[in-house]
């Protein structure tokens, strides 16, 4: 599966490619020698800076040409024809990529609202920053804007 490293003007598609379950890094600040190191690891890097194309000596590059993450995350789709799967979705941490690994219902408690804990059985917790997750609302609403957005895609 393809590794991504997003820059500091794509942090919406870098968390769009997760919710897909993409390994994804989002460089934010960070300067070259980090864009170096990644390149260097096989990722591919997203970038909006038309001049980076001096990184394809380094490793693949992708200039990301629309504006709206929709279009960005459909560009990005297309062009290396990621394969898409119900099943990978919402499996990585959309704060800080690492995977989520399923719990038990009562290692959660506490750190859900009550509500959520008495309604949902199965939840994720991020092993980095501990945050957990569950199939709520809102996984249900980005499940369907992907199918919407993507649909000519979709497996």
């Amino acid at each position: 599966m393809e590794r991504f490293v997003a820059d500091r003007m794509l942090g919406k598609l870098a968390r769009w490619l997760r919710v897909l379950g993409y390994d994804t890094l989002y460089l934010g600040s960070a300067g070259d020698e980090v864009i170096r190191q990644e390149l260097d690891a096989g990722r591919i890097l997203l970038t909006r800076n038309r001049r980076a194309h001096a990184w394809l000596k380094r490793g693949r590059v992708v200039v990301i040409e629309a504006d709206n993450p929709r279009e960005q995350l459909q560009e990005v789709v297309r062009q290396l024809r990621l394969p898409l799967a119900a099943e990978a979705l919402l499996n990585r941490c959309l704060g800080c990529n690492r995977p989520l690994v399923i719990v038990g219902k009562e290692e959660v408690r506490g750190d859900v609202p009550d509500y959520v804990w008495q309604t949902h059985a199965e939840f994720r917790r991020c092993q980095g920053c501990r945050r957990v997750f569950w199939s709520g609302s809102h996984a249900e609403n980005m499940r369907h804007r992907l199918k919407a957005d993507l649909s000519d895609l979709w497996e």
